[in-house]
């Protein structure tokens, strides 16, 4: 075999020991199951290494498709500390325009329930994969070959770039990525607004490869992939100078990200930017037209749902049914109809395409594309400041619940994976509520807290009973709904208090207001005949 004749990477076994060496210091410090061990663990220069893709093939080497190591959880550990740092050199440096708390929080979340069904999605992909490579693949090539794993370096950024490409130009696939690009910020949190669904939407372009490579190179590659692009999000990095010529670097992503007609539809490159160039689709960045981000019309919105599901539902069920202002059709006849859910987003009746794989693109991406209005202004909801520490506070406790569920999910069932999801979702549509700015926000925090109450109550019986994370968290949830019915109630008291005293007010005054009111109109309707 090929890499009997290298230095082998050890098999997983021998590498899970050797990393828990390592760490063996956190285990003075830390007990195995705190969030604290846990993450810290993971931050090691060999995951820091990952995330820059700087592997070689002799570690990431498996047999089987089961030994290949969930990557993104490994390097997340590291996206935290990149997210810390970028917020504090942004601040301090004077670019608080660069992120908000709304967005930020949002575009984690994004990510959070990406992983969520993950758990699904990328387990349809790897289903179909394997099923393809069982069953028709057309070439064995060596699974230990290094040529195997160089080969499917480049094959797999391929696919990433078509699959990209996809995603932006075949009609209602734009709905499985619309939530990536709606932020209207450019940082590392913007990396991890993914879609939920996109995986497996996808996973066509995964099952291409399924041929002639075997699925754990595959596998190792299509994580590695996806870990790269995080670093691709920021602002902070200028061009790279000749490391541009050839990879993909922030520069050439932020044109991708920006909402400019010059902008729109361009450099899809995943790891390197070679492919944009062969097929036209590159674009430089211009510093006397920096990218504005966003979508060309944005969301207004921090639902995580609607961001997730709503271009789809609507590319698919109204796009067709448009009229224009005289109440014609925009898409007359069935033939339209259906082009309009398999043509580019922004194809009409007129605009010229042309045939790409197996869709069309738009000859020209920027038809029609407004120049953005400027100064350009941000949706951002006032919030109070109560409203931001709670959300804050709500946040990074379901950080932390997340990172125990990334752990664990595997030893749970069918059924408290659900549950946890569901909790998950829950609590990212009530901070999408209070950035909203939703009158019905702090009822459904109230529900919800009930209902983790509910919960914990329930899991008072296992064997576990009231351990002391569980009695902290009940707490948590506790003090939150006093929180809000207080401040419901307050609020309900003042309006009530404000409505008596506008009946109290004396008949004397208010013929005395309505008397002022009718002079001042006089005075006006004199000036106009005067001008």
């Amino acid at each position: 075999m090929y890499l009997s004749r290298c230095p082998k990477f050890p098999e997983s076994s021998v590498y899970n020991a050797k990393r828990m060496n390592e760490t063996a210091w956190l285990d003075r410090v830390f007990s195995n199951t705190s969030l604290g061990h846990r993450l810290l663990e993971r931050l090691t220069l060999t995951n820091l290494r990952h995330a820059f893709y700087l592997i070689s093939p002799y570690e990431t080497t498996v047999a089987k498709i089961e030994d290949v190591p969930n990557y993104n959880a490994e390097v997340s550990a590291w996206w935290l500390v990149f997210l810390t740092a970028e917020f504090f050199i942004l601040f301090i440096s004077g670019h608080e325009d660069r992120f908000a708390l709304n967005d930020s929080i949002t575009s984690i979340c994004a990510g959070m329930l990406s992983q969520c069904f993950k758990f699904g999605g990328r387990a349809v992909a790897i289903f179909l994969y394997v099923l393809v490579w069982d069953n028709w693949r057309i070439l064995e090539l060596p699974w230990d070959s290094p040529w195997t794993w160089i080969l499917c370096l480049f094959f797999q950024d391929f696919m990433y770039y078509l699959g990209h490409r996809a995603v932006h130009e075949a009609g209602f696939f734009w709905g499985l990525h619309t939530i990536h690009h709606s932020s209207e910020y450019y940082n590392f949190s913007t990396a991890l607004r993914q879609a939920a669904i996109q995986d497996a939407g996808l996973a066509i372009y995964d099952c291409l490869q399924a041929f002639f490579i075997p699925p754990p190179i595959f596998l190792v590659h299509r994580y590695f992939s996806e870990i790269f692009q995080f670093i691709m999000h920021t602002s902070l990095v200028d061009t790279m100078g000749p490391l541009g010529l050839v990879f993909n670097t922030p520069s050439h992503h932020r044109v991708h990200h920006g909402r400019n007609p010059y902008c729109i539809d361009k450099n899809y490159g995943g790891v390197f930017i070679i492919w944009d160039k062969m097929f036209n689709t590159f674009e430089a960045e211009r510093s006397t037209d920096p990218p504005i981000y966003g979508l060309i019309t944005n969301e207004n919105s921090f639902n995580q749902i609607y961001l997730q599901f709503h271009t789809l539902w609507d590319l698919l069920l109204f796009k067709g049914f448009m009229k224009d202002k005289k109440g014609e059709p925009l898409f007359p006849g069935l033939v339209n109809k259906v082009k309009a859910i398999i043509y580019p987003p922004g194809w009409f009746p007129g605009v010229p395409v042309t045939p790409f794989f197996h869709w069309m693109s738009m000859v020209d991406p920027a038809h029609k594309v407004p120049e953005p209005a400027k100064p350009v202004l941000k949706y951002s909801p006032p919030a109070r400041i109560i409203v931001k520490v709670y959300v804050a506070v709500s946040f990074i406790l379901l950080l932390a619940i997340f990172f125990h569920f990334e752990y664990d999910r595997i030893h749970l069932s069918y059924l408290e994976c659900s549950v946890k999801i569901a909790y998950f979702v829950v609590t990212m549509q009530c901070f999408g509520a209070f950035f909203d700015m939703k009158w019905y926000a702090r009822y459904i925090e109230i529900a919800r807290c009930c209902g983790v109450l509910g919960y914990y109550a329930f899991l008072m019986f296992d064997h576990i009973g009231a351990g002391t994370h569980r009695l902290f968290v009940i707490s948590l949830h506790i003090m939150a709904i006093l929180l809000w019915t207080t401040d419901i109630l307050i609020e309900k008291c003042s309006k009530c208090c404000c409505h008596k005293n506008s009946q109290s007010i004396s008949p004397e005054k208010s013929i005395e207001a309505r008397d002022l009111e009718r002079a001042n109109n006089e005075i006006k309707t004199i000036s106009k005949c005067v001008e």
